[in-house]
């Protein structure tokens, strides 16, 4: 089984990256994906279709809480799916430097036939990103087979040229490819695999906490827009990340909040919304009212705005 591990920082991109290589994948009913979602909602596993399977590992991040059950959730997708290539997805906040040692454990010896690492740079918040955690985004880049710059067409052309030149000061000779929505316009050969190995290493990054629900009703668009308007202004605490899929009078809808960057895209359908809110310092009881607002007011405001088209 051949292993792809899409890392970056929250909001970097990853799950559509991913998206992407299952388009991609000349046999994807021989994939299978593997999300890491921080807190015990996620959306990523929402998102991902045309492999043979997507299985999600929540409530905590692979690299600390859940490298037992990380290794153990291997073995059985080994077992039970036996995939040709499994793709991984750990949380925005976890090292690929642990997810491969992890991956390098007796326990998993002869399944693992070679190893692949995506590195997602978003680059709206990188150099930011840099300064805040040196040695956390350091170890990121130093352990990327191939370090996919996304979201340039969303900075000027200086800005990548900064990033770029940031980024090969860290990993001299890194192979960089420029992206926009985890989509790469140039042809490329894609790095070989390799056996699992020794990466650098820091320690994963402390502080956060998710926040999240369910959304089993219609919630009112504009309302849903509002609040996470009032997550980019830091209303509800310092938001990293917020996404959410929702049934609304419009449709479903897909929110993104990464850094100060909102993007709204239609979405689903899908059995059912969801709602995660990932930062540091959140305001729990605040953002509890809020969802509670949403939740109890949007289904009648959802129902008003369908009859009046």
């Amino acid at each position: 089984m051949h292993v792809d591990i899409v890392s970056g920082y929250l909001g970097a991109g990853k799950t559509t990256f991913i998206s992407r290589l299952i388009e991609n994948d000349p046999d994807p009913s021989r994939l299978v994906v593997l999300v890491n979602e921080f807190g015990e909602l996620g959306i990523d596993g929402l998102l991902l279709s045309g492999a043979e399977g997507v299985v999600e590992l929540s409530s905590g991040c692979i690299c600390c809480t859940l490298r037992m059950d990380f290794r153990t959730q291997i073995l059985e997708i080994s077992r039970d799916l036996k995939p040709e290539r499994l793709l991984i997805e750990p949380t925005g906040i976890a090292t690929t430097g642990q997810v491969l040692k992890a991956l390098e454990h007796g326990s998993l010896s002869g399944i693992i036939d070679g190893v692949r690492v995506f590195v997602l740079v978003d680059a709206t918040t990188f150099a930011e990103r840099l300064r805040e955690s040196p040695a956390f985004f350091t170890s990121q880049v130093k352990t990327a087979d191939l370090i996919i710059l996304n979201k340039t067409d969303l900075v000027p052309d200086s800005r990548v040229t900064m990033v770029r030149g940031g980024l090969e000061s860290i990993a001299p000779g890194a192979w960089i490819v420029p992206s926009v929505r985890g989509e790469v316009s140039e042809t490329i050969e894609l790095p070989p695999y390799r056996p699992p190995r020794e990466a650098p290493e820091s320690e994963a990054l402390q502080g956060f906490a998710s926040v999240s629900r369910r959304l089993l009703l219609p919630v009112a668009g504009e309302a849903l827009t509002e609040l996470f308007q009032e997550l980019r202004a830091g209303g509800y605490g310092q938001v990293e990340r917020a996404k959410v899929l929702a049934e609304t009078e419009k449709g479903w809808l897909r929110l993104d909040l990464a850094g100060d960057t909102l993007e709204e895209q239609p979405a689903g359908p899908l059995p059912e919304g969801r709602l995660v809110v990932i930062g540091r310092n959140l305001e729990r009881e605040k953002l509890d009212q809020a969802f509670e607002r949403l939740c109890a007011a949007g289904p009648a405001k959802a129902a008003r705005a369908t009859n009046q088209r």
